[in-house]
C-alpha cells in the first residue's frame, strides 16, 4: 500500500468515518496487507512521536549517555510492538467472545474494526507525546476524544456487522472493555520493563 493511500485513509476515517466505513466494508484486503501495508506506517509514526518527546524528558536526567540512546531505542521498538500486540489481543478476544453473544464474525472484519478504530489514537499519540508540554492536552480533550472514538467505533459496527441494536450494544460493551483493559495492561507492563532496565525511569517515559 502506498504511503499517500495510507494518509488518505487515516484522514478519512478520522474526519469522515460514516463514509469511510462503507468503503472499508467493500475493500477485500488480506490480513497481511492490513497489518503491514496500513498498520505499520501509522504505528511507526506514533512511536516516532513518543520517542521524540522522550528526548526532552530524559536528556536532563541521562544526558547523551549510552543509557540515553538505549532507552530511546527501547521506547521506539516497544511502541511498535505494543500496538501490534494490542491489535492481535483485541481481535482474537473479540472473535472468541462474539459467537457467545450470538454474533458470527471472522478475523478479517474484526481486524478491520479494531485497526481503523485505533487509527485516530495513533495520530493523537504522535501529537500529544511530541513534547512533554503538549501532554496538558490529554486531560483537556480526553473525554471529547473518547466520545468521538466511540462514535467512529459505532459507525464501524453498523457497517461491518449486520446485527440487531441489542446485539450491537452488547458487542460494543464487550469490545470496549477488552480494548481499555488491554491498553492499561500494556502500559503497565511497559513501565515495569523500563524500571527493570533503569530503576525509576518509568516516571519519565509514560
Amino acid at each position: 500500500m502506498k504511503l499517500m493511500e495510507v494518509i488518505s485513509r487515516v484522514v478519512k476515517i478520522s474526519l469522515l468515518p460514516s463514509m469511510q466505513w462503507k468503503v472499508i466494508r467493500e475493500q477485500e484486503e488480506g490480513n497481511k496487507e492490513l497489518l503491514w501495508g496500513y498498520a505499520f506506517p501509522i504505528i511507526l509514526f506514533s512511536s516516532v512521536g513518543r520517542t521524540i518527546g522522550l528526548i526532552f524528558s530524559i536528556k536532563p536526567v541521562l544526558g547523551f549517555s549510552l543509557q540515553f540512546f538505549y532507552v530511546l531505542g527501547f521506547n521506539l521498538l516497544s511502541w511498535v510492538l505494543i500496538p501490534y500486540l494490542l491489535i492481535f489481543i483485541a481481535t482474537y478476544l473479540i472473535s472468541f467472545f462474539m459467537p457467545k453473544l450470538g454474533i458470527e464474525t471472522g478475523f478479517n472484519p474484526t481486524l478491520k474494526l479494531v485497526l481503523y478504530t485505533f487509527t485516530p489514537l495513533f495520530v493523537l499519540t504522535f501529537l500529544v507525546y511530541l513534547h512533554p508540554l503538549l501532554r496538558i492536552l490529554i486531560p483537556l480533550g480526553i473525554y471529547v476524544f473518547i466520545a468521538y472514538t466511540l462514535y467512529i467505533y459505532w459507525r464501524g459496527v453498523q457497517e461491518l456487522f449486520q446485527i440487531t441494536l441489542e446485539k450491537k450494544i452488547g458487542f460494543i460493551l464487550v469490545t470496549i472493555s477488552i480494548a481499555f483493559g488491554a491498553i492499561f495492561i500494556a502500559q503497565h507492563i511497559y513501565g515495569q520493563l523500563v524500571d527493570w532496565i533503569i530503576p525509576g525511569m518509568s516516571a519519565y517515559v509514560k
